[in-house]
């Protein structure tokens, strides 16, 4: 691999630009619209190529102090998208919850308040889940508008 100066990749840079017959602006804007004719599209990525090179060369060149803020920067950077990748999740479900609150109220209101046949619906020992078979839909609604109320707090949050 043979090594050039920077001044010479950038000389490089402008005549390979300049073969184009576009200026530097053009045949970036085509570029990032997939514009480009096939061999416009090679020097683009040649161009890019030096760019990069020109840009590892200049980081080498770097201050002390540049190269650790760059270092805390890419730190934050990882702490940032961690915390994008935790909460991301957590959005979502809040979202869903928010979406299906109403309906799930909705089916809650549709079970009967209480047994028709007792007021108290209660379990009776551990073998039964209601005062009886008809008490099981309100037992079951006071246990879904307990849930939800604790949800619902929850949401307001």
């Amino acid at each position: 691999m043979t090594e050039k100066a920077p001044v010479e990749l950038r000389e490089q840079r402008a005549r390979l630009i300049a073969s184009t017959g576009l200026t530097e602006t053009v045949l970036r804007e085509r570029a990032e619209a997939f514009q480009l004719y096939p061999e416009h599209h090679d020097i683009w990525v040649t161009v890019e190529g030096i760019d990069m090179h020109l840009a590892e060369l200049a980081e080498g060149e770097q201050s002390a102090e540049l190269t650790e803020a760059q270092a805390q920067a890419r730190g934050w950077e990882e702490k940032y998208f961690e915390l994008v990748e935790k909460y991301t999740l957590l959005a979502v479900q809040a979202a869903a919850l928010r979406e299906w609150l109403p309906t799930l109220h909705l089916a809650v209101e549709s079970l009967p308040a209480k047994c028709p046949y007792h007021d108290d619906t209660t379990p009776h020992g551990t073998w039964r889940e209601a005062c009886c078979d008809t008490g099981i839909p309100a037992r079951r609604r006071a246990l879904a508008e307990k849930a939800l109320s604790t949800l619902t707090t929850e949401e307001k949050k």
